[in-house]
């Protein structure tokens, strides 16, 4: 997974620079680093593993989801078409749903193109 996808999809809704909004690819590789432990974790660490995974995870979910709302804010001042707003509230929804951040990535990835064609 590309770290820079998460930074640049912060980065986008918001119109900020790195370390913005939680705009940071080690946010992203922090987060991949704790799951990976947390999936390879002995009986004696899996109780802290997974701890260190679950916090890691809401943050990044939590610094998303304002992206989300930022962006979902932007396209209804632009008067987007509100079936492309349904699809990035849907978005929105899957990504706070997610425990994997194999699927919030492949999510993020969908918002690009959506993006780029009502120009948000």
């Amino acid at each position: 997974m590309d770290n820079t996808t998460y930074e640049f999809f912060i980065r986008r809704c918001w119109d900020c620079d790195r370390f913005k909004h939680g705009a940071d690819t080690d946010t992203w590789e922090d987060l991949l680093i704790k799951h990976y432990n947390f999936k390879h974790a002995n009986v004696g660490n899996f109780k802290f593993n997974q701890k260190e995974f679950e916090k890691k995870l809401e943050k990044v979910k939590s610094y998303l989801d304002k992206a989300y709302n930022k962006l979902i804010t932007t396209a209804t001042k632009k008067k987007v078409n509100p079936d492309v707003i349904a699809r990035l509230s849907e978005s929105r929804a899957i990504v706070a749903a997610s425990p994997e951040p194999k699927e919030i990535f492949d999510v993020l990835k969908t918002a690009f193109p959506i993006m780029n064609e009502n120009n948000l």
